[in-house]
């Protein structure tokens, strides 16, 4: 994508939201407009089709439903909202924290079946650059969907940050990956206040992030609902229905693409040095200058199968130099 003159353009706002279960996540979910939503913990299925009420207003804008924790199926739904097979206004994602527990389990198990070939122990690092890779694909689906005029509701399970002396909870923080709260536009701490007389439960929301110049951080709101930010993309999208002409759909599959042929190659490249290696391991002269290379070149010997393949092409020209 070339430049461009600077212009307002139609864009969805990305919200993610994050607390304890029963504080008001979804219902906050449920007041966006026209909404498409994936359901992973079959939490929505009791208000599909029913009206829900906030701040005396009544909500029922549940458009379409897809109840799956897959990531195939995840990815399917990504694909038809960016190229339009699906009419929606909204992408309601309810909870990315279940996606997050299928990725853990899918890498853990690659990497358990790698290992077991091996006969090596599991490499931890491997299956965490592995769920950051796939976190990573389903991020840029969702920047598409946005770009595109798509408002985009995450939520979470929000799980407690303890002092390690005291064990005491000094906060919470969202049960995914860590990296997922940066790409949202506002970020929304949920959690409850119960009266201890009357019993009776206020649901606030703690604002943690807000690129718009709607709410400030720190700011808490009660029963808060998506018309809150609604006047700000009524009157920005109402410019026009141009939208910024974004479009990361290619970009996705190419990054996705390039992402396992770099594997494959990583991979191919240890093995060829690994093999280097074991065919000079009695001629100590080429081993110390084998490591001078590869500490200068900042390469990590225990895991080769990690590093970029442009390094590993450049290690092994260096080395197949060695005399």
């Amino acid at each position: 994508m070339a430049f461009r003159k600077p212009a307002k353009s139609k864009i969805g706002g990305k919200f993610f939201v994050y607390g304890l279960s029963g504080e008001g996540k979804s219902f906050f979910g449920l007041t966006f407009p026209k909404i498409g939503a994936i359901d992973s913990e079959t939490g929505l299925a009791f208000y599909e089709d029913e009206n829900i009420k906030i701040n005396g207003k009544t909500y029922n804008n549940l458009a379409f439903v897809d109840t799956t924790s897959d990531l195939d199926e995840l990815e399917e739904d990504l694909d038809n909202i960016i190229e339009g097979d699906v009419d929606i206004e909204t992408l309601l994602i309810d909870s990315e924290t279940k996606f997050y527990n299928t990725m853990d389990i899918g890498a853990t198990e690659a990497e358990e079946k790698k290992a077991k070939l091996s006969g090596k122990a599991v490499d931890a690092r491997a299956k965490w650059g592995r769920i950051k890779n796939i976190n990573m694909k389903f991020q840029q689906a969702k920047i598409t969907a946005s770009a595109k005029g798509i408002h985009i509701v995450s939520t979470a399970q929000g799980v407690a940050i303890t002092d390690n002396d005291t064990q005491k909870i000094i906060g919470y923080k969202p049960d995914t990956h860590k990296s997922l709260k940066f790409d949202y536009d506002v970020v929304l701490r949920f959690y409850v206040e119960e009266d201890k007389k009357t019993k009776e439960r206020r649901y606030f929301a703690e604002v943690i992030k807000d690129r718009t110049p709607v709410t400030e951080v720190g700011q808490v709101i009660e029963n808060c609902t998506y018309d809150v930010w609604k006047p700000y993309f009524d009157k920005r999208n109402g410019i026009g229905s141009v939208t910024s002409g974004a479009n990361f759909t290619k970009d996705l599959k190419n990054s996705t693409d390039s992402v396992l042929n770099n594997a494959e190659l990583s991979t191919k490249l240890a093995k060829d040095i690994k093999e280097f290696i074991s065919e000079h391991k009695t001629e100590t002269n080429i081993l110390k200058q084998l490591k001078s290379i590869a500490d200068d070149s900042s390469i990590d010997m225990k895991n080769l199968d990690l590093e970029e393949p442009k390094k590993l092409q450049e290690f092994m020209s260096a080395i197949e130099n060695i005399k």
